[in-house]
């Protein structure tokens, strides 16, 4: 099981599920709702973050990765179906 961490890098609510070597991480900030949720490899989580804080700007996109690792930021592409 994956958690959600806002302000610990030790414990967090359980969220998601874990993974470590690949994946697609989709990622969907809704800035009307001030709403931030996920998915991964096409499997969408549901809401992880409300906060009025989300519906201001101006925002930047931020990567955080736990382990040695790499990635890829794409952004700009149209919202994929799995986010309702």
């Amino acid at each position: 099981m994956g958690q959600l961490r806002h302000g610990s890098n030790a414990e967090g609510k359980k969220y998601g599920k874990a993974f470590k070597k690949k994946g697609i991480l989709g990622v969907l900030l809704d800035m009307d709702k001030g709403q931030l949720s996920f998915a991964l490899d096409g499997e969408y989580f549901g809401v992880a973050f409300t906060d009025e804080r989300l519906r201001r700007g101006p925002i930047w996109a931020a990567i955080s990765l736990l382990h040695t690792g790499g990635c890829t930021l794409v952004s700009g592409s149209e919202k994929p179906a799995y986010f309702v």
